[in-house]
């Protein structure tokens, strides 16, 4: 089992779900950072949700955070976290978090 695709989707999922982005062709993020830390065995079996919440915002950047729970035990397995970056392509630069785009994550902000 690979955890980082699984942090993938369920970064694109609350992207695209929460209406932060409105599709993959208008994608304005970079991903910097990222860890997951393992709390307990996941067997191929086992039937695991991943779910994501906002820790913080800053400038140009802002942090999720997922979680991986044993859907039956309701017990979670993994923690992990990622930080991804508003990127201006063109100038292949990071770039501040326009305002509407903020306004957005601060919905969601785990507070």
């Amino acid at each position: 089992m690979s955890y980082f695709i699984y942090l993938e989707q369920a970064r694109v999922v609350f992207l695209l779900d929460n209406e932060i982005v409105p599709n993959l062709d208008s994608w304005p993020f970079v991903l910097v950072s990222t860890h997951c830390d393992y709390k307990q065995q996941i067997y191929v079996n086992d039937n695991i949700v991943v779910t994501s919440s906002l820790k913080e915002i800053g400038r140009s950047s802002f942090t999720l955070s997922h979680e991986f729970i044993h859907q039956d035990r309701e017990e979670l397995l993994a923690y992990g976290e990622a930080v991804i970056v508003h990127f201006d392509f063109e100038k292949q630069k990071s770039s501040p978090i326009p305002d509407e785009m903020r306004y957005i994550l601060e919905k969601f902000l785990n507070k």
